[in-house]
């Protein structure tokens, strides 16, 4: 009989600006579902999946092994930290449907990212004896909007939640023994290393000719502005404060050039943007624009080197991508980036914490050269690693780390008995005590909060990086209900339903 599972998140293509990483996690996961395990899978989330662009998505809901469930969420817009999307697990339209869906019996596992108020769903699957697999990918604690009570308040709940989890997974081990030591969770789980795209599993000579143009590209785009590089430092991502782009600039030696890649929401996006010529740095060159994965594959292979300052990555999709195309990284030794990076044996870490130190620290790398032949003498550990990663089994990597544990879970759950009624019963009644203490709490939440501000979906399902979307601002939203908001991909006209939804 074929599993089922029930993916409920709110980082999912094509929502890539502002938690690309999470959103290609989730890809990733659904593909070793479907195409590796051979599981259905029942997605609901604010993202309008139907515009993903993801080939592999289209497939999936066209032959029905993907079924795509329209959520209600919203846009919450932080004056330090940016733009980002949310999925409304408050909401009662989207806990009704949840609940629909959990009740059929036809699920065998949960997984949920770190959406806003997902104690719901956890209480929910754990009264209906339905497994949950949560991860927290993301330690928010860094971010500047932490700094306000209403996000202190969600964070701590957040991490409560976790205890709720049939598993609690993390992003790598030492992101799950910080969590551990900070709060803690217990950790149930860690996620095998993924590649969000087939193109990172390919070998590097497959993409040689492109990524030798794309370099020719770069190189007469930096002579237009005065550099002539000996070596071509990238970096690529989000553009946001927490990735602290900003410390590369003045790090990158003067005879080496620096290409950054991506974009972002906040101010500190265009900060970026402004970084090159216009700053008269003639060696840094912006390039405004978040890249296909194919386009992305053949950035990484086309520089000599991959850089990053980033303090906070739960393990940092960018180290493992680069390394899969051939190209070595030199990191802040911080946070995620200890679980694979090891210095001068596979790559090399750099402290941008002090520009002096690490400008110094580039030059004798690109001194000692980057070459293949160099490389294979100075991080002789470094190739080996980019084959393990494009050759791994993820399917099969993710079913004996997180699945499996979730699947004897719910065994255990299945098998009865007056102790595991009495904590379903509890449950749901835990479940219900708070989503109406949450209900109420984010209505009046949405409507008075001035940072960040709060806008509204007008039809579930229709979250967009590049699309306008039915956004309705909560302070102008009309006194009272006027019509009916349903799953249907027609236009509806805007009315109080997100705020009072179903």
């Amino acid at each position: 009989m074929q599993r089922r599972a029930l993916v409920v998140v709110q980082c999912f293509p094509p929502l890539l600006k502002n938690a690309g990483g999470v959103s290609k996690r989730y890809l990733s996961l659904c593909r070793a579902l479907i195409d590796g395990l051979g599981w259905h899978v029942s997605l609901l989330t604010q993202a309008d999946v139907t515009c993903s662009h993801e080939p592999e998505v289209d497939r999936w809901l066209q032959t029905g092994s993907l079924e795509f469930l329209p959520a209600y969420g919203g846009r919450v817009t932080s004056s330090t930290d940016g733009v980002a999307f949310f999925l409304d697990l408050a909401s009662g339209h989207n806990v009704s449907k949840m609940a629909r869906k959990l009740m059929s019996g036809q699920y065998d596992a949960v997984f949920t990212d770190d959406a806003l108020w997902r104690v719901v769903l956890l209480l929910l699957a754990r009264g209906l004896g339905v497994p949950v697999v949560a991860t927290t990918h993301t330690d928010i604690t860094h971010m500047q909007s932490y700094q306000l009570w209403l996000v202190r308040l969600v964070w701590k709940m957040h991490m409560l939640s976790t205890r709720c989890a049939a598993v609690h997974a993390a992003t790598s081990r030492v992101f799950g023994e910080q969590l551990q030591r900070l709060y803690g969770v217990p950790i149930g789980g860690v996620w095998p290393p993924c590649l969000w795209s087939p193109a990172f599993r390919k070998e590097p000579n497959a993409f040689a000719e492109e990524a030798q143009a794309q370099r020719a590209l770069w190189l007469q785009m930096l002579r237009d502005q005065g550099s002539e590089p000996k070596a071509i430092m990238l970096h690529a991502g989000r553009w946001s404060a927490e990735k602290r782009i900003h410390l590369l600039f003045e790090a990158v030696p003067a005879d080496c050039a620096l290409v950054i890649v991506g974009d972002g929401t906040s101010e500190y996006a265009d900060l970026v943007d402004s970084a090159g010529k216009a700053s008269n740095r003639r060696n840094v060159l912006p390039l405004r624009k978040m890249l296909s994965a194919h386009e992305l594959r053949v950035a990484y292979q086309a520089a000599d080197l991959f850089l990053t300052a980033s303090d906070f990555e739960s393990l940092g999709f960018t180290v493992i991508e680069s390394w899969c195309s051939g190209t070595p990284v030199a990191i802040q030794p911080a946070q995620g980036h200890l679980e694979f990076v090891k210095d001068g044996v596979n790559s090399w870490f750099v402290n941008y914490d002090d520009q002096a130190k690490a400008r110094a620290t580039l030059e004798s790398i690109v001194a000692v050269g980057l070459d293949k032949a160099s490389l294979h003498d100075n991080i002789p550990e470094f190739a080996p690693m980019g084959k393990k990663f494009r050759t791994s089994d993820y399917a099969q990597d993710l079913d004996d780390e997180i699945i499996a544990p979730a699947l004897a879970q719910g065994a255990v759950m299945q098998s009865g008995g007056v102790s595991e009624y009495t904590k379903r019963l509890f449950s749901l009644v835990g479940c219900f005590g708070v989503w109406l203490s949450l209900w109420i709490f984010t209505r009046i939440a949405y409507t008075t909060v001035q940072d960040p501000k709060f806008e509204l979906l007008g039809r579930p399902g229709s979250a967009s990086d590049s699309t306008p979307c039915n956004l309705t601002p909560v302070d102008t939203l009309p006194p009272k209900k006027q019509g009916h908001v349903n799953d249907s991909r027609a236009e509806p006209s805007f009315d109080v339903e997100p705020l009072l939804s179903a």
